[in-house]
Formats: structure tokens, C-alpha cells, sequence
């Protein structure tokens, strides 16, 4: 196969897959006059369902959660998803700025049913009632603008239908946003297992889609660090960069929940904007450091970069209401589709010329604009498919990474031959090799900054528990072998008096093992509330690991336990975790068993839950394997005998952990630790 073929299968490739996932579904029950009848739908098998159609709209009111219609209310209706100022799918348009209701009666198939709604986007602050109940809010409605205050808040939020219908009344209101306001996104309704899925699947897709954007920014720009006299890995470097932080704050929100910042409106909205706005000009400069005699010197792509310029200008120093404006939205989505247009003929042009680079690009265009087309038509109802602008995204990037890597192969080829020349020519290589260590280490530099970032980053992961006035002191130890671990724990009240701790050892160490950590955190996050044993909690996570990570193989021991201070009774469960420590008041420290299999190797894995009766001034001692199977010089071990002996001393818990700790330390001497050590010491008020 010649090598001028592959884009043009590559291609085909995609648009099969496109076409194949366009083929009609089954029929979704709609919204008509503010009624959706699913009495003959169900969850279980016919999946989630869009709350789509014509909604009851009250302007310039915000409805009593349990006023039922009447006559003293102005009933019309609205498209949802739509912006209530603007868009083809509204009739009558109202101001951009105001408070109105929503409501949508849900005819279900039965009742006592549990289910949830997912939001994303509702501009720009919204109350959420379910039956008289309210179950979410974002900001702070308000029917002026002194009484309102803006806010996303999205999410999947569960409750129980406790009758086999659901009045849904969602309080909207907008004096900021400018270019639109309403509900702009669909909502979700299904089962709660089904909805949590759904917002699984959604945010690892951005995850992965900003963890890999993000890795090749900085994979890029340490490039160009190397090689700075070809600007195209830097202008790669910030496009991705661009893209992956836009990412990051559209969608599912993925560090909303991570960083306090990002709930922040006004930090919010000026990121999301800002990284759209810069797309453009990243764009251009892109383009024009990699085509440089063909785009150096055009003038329409000079004119569109200065206009984008004032773009970025206004996200980031006018305020919210001027730079949301439909103006500037508009004007970006003008120049934006002038830019790909125009790109479009001319790569076609210059790929007929066999410009070099030319034919990847017109490739990995075209892709893009099949995917925006797509979920353009899927947004519009027009095809039953998914969205796919994600993997067009991710398309861009490997392509653009290919045709970078080819340029850069081509300068090391040369650089290869050259250096063959020189020795040839018996020229002093000294100066070459100092100026080449030089660049190592300022890469090295580099990485190491890389994993300090990583370090605080999973720092922030690790819990912080305000144990003020409670029955219960906690004291964490947490000492990565490297700057980041594979040893991970969470610590949390699950109703008053009531704790929740859980410790996780991964295989392996290292920036390997910390992405497996994630991974299991992740995991964990979607169960962690469930109320129910520690050893079911523990089945769950491994029917979960190992139905989603068969192919990597995620295997890691961890322990579980729950304090319940409200009945002085601990219940602890192990899967492949070294037994714990427990200390009675008047007793000498001894270990508490619970033996089941490790996590990953058995989807079908049971494990044991043991109770054990907790007194005042009891100490529970959980840590990894880190502690005991440590050597030292002389390749003698640590054991398990020595650390029982030091949690048995009666000194102030706080004085037994840091005295483990550092007779550790001490033990291992200058080789320093050779495992991840972890450490949760309780006590029992």
C-alpha cells in the first residue's frame, strides 16, 4: 500500500463508523404541552431518556413548588433544550435578562421507582424541585438583579418517586450571561445506576481527552525547549494546551468538583470563553509556523489573527456581560468558519502540489468537519448517533503529533549525518557533549517540575477531615516512595457519627502506579456513599474493576472499615490487605484478620465483614504493606513483630505513629524506602 493511500482509508474508516452509528433507534417519548408519558417505557431496557420537547414556560415567574396549574398563571410553552432569547427552536423570543419557570408533569411506568436527573448547563442560575422537593441548586434565583447571584452546579441527582408520576419545576433565572439563557442542554432522566453510568463514561471521556491534550502540551513545548528555531512544537504546545483547559471547563466540568476555583461563576465562565476565544489565533500561528512559505505573508489570515486578538482582549478584561455578548460569539463562529474554509481549499490545492505536510493536514480537517457535522445533525435530531467532536479533537492532535514527529525525524536524520561528517572530520565533539548535557538537564529540570505538579496534585486527592467536637481523632501518615505513589486513602463521615475509611495499595510504584490510584479512585467515588458492609462496598468496586479493566489488568489490595461512634462497633473488611492493628485500652496492640482475595483477579469475589466492639480510648492502626516489608542495609526486614511492638506502647497516639515512622526511617537507613508507606492512625474518644 503506498503511503499517499493511507489518509484517504483512514478516512473511509471514519466515515463508515459515522454512517453506522447513524442508524435509526427507537422512538423517544417527547414532551407535548408540558406532559411526557413514559408508562410504557422502561428503564431497565429501553435506557435513559432526553426530558426533550415543549415544556410549560411561566415569564417573570417563579411558581410555588407545590401550586398546581390554574388560571392566575400565563401558560405558554417552550422547546427544551433551547435559549429562551434566541435559537430556531423558539417561537416567541423573551429578554436575554429575566426569571421564568419551567414545568414538566412525567407520567411513570410505577411508583417507589428511584431515579435520577442529570444537569449540566442551565444559564445562569437554577433551582431544581422534584415533587414539591427541591434536589439542586445552582447560584441564587433572584427576580432582580440585586436579590440574584450566578452559579453552575452540575451533576446527577438521585431521589424516589414515591407516586408513579413527577411534577418537575425548575426556577430559572439570568442578569449576566449574555448570549443566551434557559436550559441550553438536555436534561437526563433514568435509572440511577444507568444516569451515574452515563456521567461516568461522559467525564472520563474528558478526562482522558484533557490528560492526553495536556501530556502533549507539555511533551511539545519540552520540544521545542530542545529545538527552539522551529516555533511549531511551542504554537502545537499552546493549542493543545488551549483546548485541553477548554475542556476542562466545559462539558462535565471535570475539576469542579477538584478545585474550590472552579465553581466560581465569574472564574468559570472567563475561563470557558477565554480558551474558545484563543483557539483561533492558536490556530493561525499554528498553521503558519508549519507552512510557512504559503501562509507566512497571507493577509486574510493576518486580518482574522489581529480580530481574534481583540477577541481574547475582551475575555479577559471586559466584564461578564460585554464579552458573553451574541457579538462576539458570533464574530468568532464567522472567522472561525472563513478560517476552515478558506484552509480547506487551500490544503486541497497544496496537497495536489505534494506540498510536504499538506495531506496529513487536509486529513485531519476533514475529520474534524465530519465530526462537528455529526454532532451538529445529533444535536438537532436530525440523525440518531452520538457526539463526536472528542475523537475528531483527539484525531487532530495524533495527526498533527504524526506530522511533527515526521518533521522532527527528518532533523535528526540530518543531525545524524552531519555528526558523522564532523567526526570524519576530526572536529572536537567535547563542545557538542556539554551542550547536549545541558539540554538533558534542563529536560530533566523539566520533568522533575512535571512530577512535583503531579505530587501536589495528588496531595490535593488526599482527604481533610474537621474532626472538631467529634467522639474520634485521625491522624493520616502518608509517605510516597518517589514524588508520587501508588498508595491511596480516603477518610469521610457518612452521616453523623458515622466513618468511612478506605485504604488502597497498587501494584507497582511511581507515576505508573499513581495513574492506577486515580483510576481507583474514580472508581470509588461512585460507590463510596452507598450504605450498605464494608465487604459489599469491597464487591462492588471489584465487579466494577474488573468488568471495566480486564485488559490492563488493575489488580491492587485494599482495606475498608466503618467507625460507628453512634454504636461503638467497628466493621472492617479486607480484600489482599496485610492484617491492621487494633489496641484495647488496657491491652497490648493485636492484629485484626479479614482474609479475601485481592481486587481485579476474580470478578466473582466474596468477601468477609468483621465486627469488632469499640470502647473509649481504643486505637485502630490501618497502613499498607510499606510498613513492615522494608529492609535494610543488610537486607533484613522491618517485620511485622517490630511494629506491633511500637503500636503497643501506651504514649500519646500521635507520639506511637511518628515513633513508627521514624524508627522506619532509621531502619532503612540512606537507601531510603522501597515501597510507598502509609499510615491511619485512629483513636476512640
Amino acid at each position: 500500500m503506498s503511503k499517499n493511500k493511507i489518509p484517504q482509508r483512514l478516512l473511509g474508516s471514519i466515515l463508515f463508523f459515522i454512517f453506522l452509528g447513524c442508524q435509526p433507534g427507537k422512538e423517544s417519548p417527547k414532551v407535548i404541552q408540558g406532559i411526557l408519558d413514559l408508562r410504557q417505557w422502561n428503564f431497565q431496557t429501553d435506557g435513559n431518556i432526553s426530558l426533550d420537547g415543549e415544556w410549560e414556560f411561566y415569564w417573570n415567574e417563579l411558581l410555588p413548588d407545590t401550586k398546581s396549574k390554574d388560571g392566575s398563571s400565563s401558560i405558554s410553552y417552550i422547546k427544551v433544550p433551547s435559549k429562551w432569547d434566541k435559537g430556531r427552536n423558539v417561537v416567541h423570543k423573551y429578554p436575554s435578562y429575566g426569571f421564568a419557570s419551567y414545568r414538566a408533569k412525567v407520567l411513570l411506568p410505577e411508583a417507589s421507582t428511584q431515579l435520577s436527573l442529570k444537569i449540566s448547563s442551565i444559564s445562569s442560575s437554577y433551582t431544581l424541585f422534584v415533587n414539591g422537593k427541591e434536589i439542586s441548586k445552582g447560584g441564587n434565583i433572584g427576580k432582580e438583579e440585586s436579590e440574584y447571584s450566578p452559579g453552575y452546579k452540575p451533576g446527577v441527582f438521585s431521589f424516589i418517586s414515591d407516586k408513579p408520576e413527577l411534577d418537575i419545576l425548575i426556577h430559572v433565572s439570568n442578569y449576566k450571561y449574555s448570549n443566551g439563557s434557559g436550559i441550553w442542554n438536555p436534561i437526563q432522566l433514568g435509572s440511577t445506576s444507568d444516569i451515574q453510568q452515563l456521567s461516568l463514561r461522559a467525564t472520563m471521556l474528558d478526562s482522558i481527552t484533557f490528560g492526553t491534550l495536556f501530556v502533549m502540551s507539555l511533551y511539545h513545548f519540552t520540544f521545542y525547549l530542545m529545538r527552539r528555531r522551529d516555533p511549531s512544537a511551542l504554537f502545537f504546545a499552546v493549542l493543545c494546551l488551549c483546548i485541553a483547559l477548554r475542556v476542562s471547563f466545559y462539558g462535565e466540568r471535570i475539576f469542579y468538583n477538584v478545585f474550590p476555583i472552579f465553581k466560581n461563576y465569574e472564574f468559570s465562565v472567563r475561563g470557558e470563553i477565554l480558551f474558545l476565544f484563543l483557539l483561533l489565533p492558536g490556530t493561525i500561528l499554528y498553521v503558519q509556523s508549519i507552512f510557512k512559505e504559503q501562509f507566512r505573508k497571507d493577509k486574510v489570515f493576518n486580518i482574522i489573527f489581529y480580530l481574534s486578538l481583540l477577541l481574547v482582549f475582551s475575555a479577559t478584561f471586559l466584564p461578564t456581560k460585554i464579552y458573553t455578548m451574541s457579538f462576539f460569539i458570533n464574530s468568532l463562529e464567522i472567522m472561525m468558519l472563513g478560517v476552515l474554509t478558506y484552509l480547506f481549499f487551500r490544503l486541497a490545492f497544496m496537497s495536489l502540489k505534494k506540498v510536504e505536510g499538506a495531506r496529513i493536514c487536509f486529513f485531519s480537517l476533514v475529520v474534524n468537519l465530519i465530526t462537528v457535522a455529526n454532532d451538529v445533525l445529533y444535536l438537532n435530531k436530525f440523525i440518531d448517533s452520538f457526539y463526536m467532536v472528542p475523537y475528531g479533537v483527539l484525531a487532530l492532535v495524533l495527526s498533527q503529533c504524526v506530522l511533527l514527529a515526521s518533521r522532527f525525524s527528518k532533523g535528526f536524520v540530518l543531525a545524524e549525518d552531519l555528526g558523522e561528517e564532523l567526526k570524519r572530520l576530526n572536529v572536537n565533539l567535547e563542545q557538542i557533549v556539554v551542550e547536549r548535557t545541558e539540554n538533558l538537564n534542563e529536560s530533566l529540570k523539566l520533568l522533575k517540575g512535571d512530577l512535583s505538579l503531579a505530587k501536589k496534585l495528588q496531595q490535593k486527592t488526599l482527604p481533610t477531615l474537621n474532626l472538631n467536637g467529634k467522639n474520634v481523632s485521625i491522624h493520616p501518615y502518608y509517605l510516597p516512595m518517589s514524588e508520587i505513589g501508588g498508595d491511596y486513602y480516603d477518610i469521610f463521615e457518612l452521616e453523623p457519627g458515622y466513618f468511612r475509611l478506605f485504604l488502597v495499595d497498587a501494584t507497582g510504584h511511581g507515576v505508573q502506579a499513581a495513574l492506577l490510584t486515580m483510576t481507583i479512585k474514580a472508581e470509588f467515588e461512585s460507590i463510596k456513599f452507598v450504605k450498605d458492609q464494608p465487604s459489599r462496598i469491597l464487591e462492588l468496586l471489584n465487579a466494577a474493576c474488573c468488568q471495566k479493566y480486564r485488559s490492563i489488568n488493575i489488580i491492587f489490595s485494599a482495606v475498608l472499615a466503618d467507625i460507628d461512634l453512634n454504636n461503638n462497633v467497628l466493621y472492617y473488611s479486607s480484600a489482599g490487605h496485610p492484617p491492621q492493628v487494633l489496641k484495647q485500652k488496657q491491652e497490648g496492640a493485636d492484629y485484626l484478620y479479614s482474609r479475601g482475595p485481592i481486587i481485579g483477579l476474580k470478578k466473582e469475589a466474596t468477601y468477609k465483614n468483621v465486627t469488632v466492639p469499640l470502647l473509649p480510648g481504643n486505637r485502630i492502626f490501618f497502613f499498607s504493606d510499606g510498613i513492615f516489608e522494608e529492609f535494610d542495609q543488610e537486607k533484613k526486614e522491618f517485620g511485622e513483630n517490630r511494629v506491633l511492638s511500637i503500636l503497643s506502647r501506651n504514649t500519646g497516639i500521635q507520639e506511637v505513629a511518628e515513633d513508627l515512622i521514624s524508627e522506619l526511617q532509621i531502619f532503612v537507613g540512606p537507601r531510603g524506602f522501597q515501597d510507598d508507606v502509609t499510615l491511619l492512625a485512629v483513636e476512640v474518644h
